[in-house]
């Protein structure tokens, strides 16, 4: 289960051992230390939020779209391999016009 702690709680767990949730962390614990009498009080008295999902779906957003920019904006040849390379296809197009037109001047 997903939380939010603001404070150190220690939850004895069914087999004995101790179970450490220190003050603002931040992510999952086991479902028996979610289910103890501590824990559940804690989230009653507000010292610790459980939300039912912890998908930012605006981080996750932003991150595709961070991607699909930096995709779009590499220019190395060997970044895209699927994308045709067009820039060197444009150079090497206008070297070969201009080969051609030196040669058809020195042939007048």
């Amino acid at each position: 289960m997903f939380i939010i702690s603001k404070r150190n709680f220690l939850v004895r767990r069914a087999d004995g051992s101790p179970y450490l949730v220190k003050k603002d962390f931040i992510g999952d614990i086991p479902g028996d230390v979610y289910q103890s009498g501590i824990i559940q009080g804690a989230i009653r008295g507000g010292l610790i939020s459980a939300p039912q999902s912890h998908r930012d779906k605006d981080l996750y957003a932003a991150d595709e779209n961070a991607q699909e920019k930096e995709q779009a904006a590499d220019i190395r040849p060997d970044a895209n391999p699927n994308e045709k390379d067009s820039e060197n296809d444009e150079l090497n197009t206008s070297e070969d016009e201009t080969e051609q037109k030196k040669a058809s001047r020195s042939k007048k």
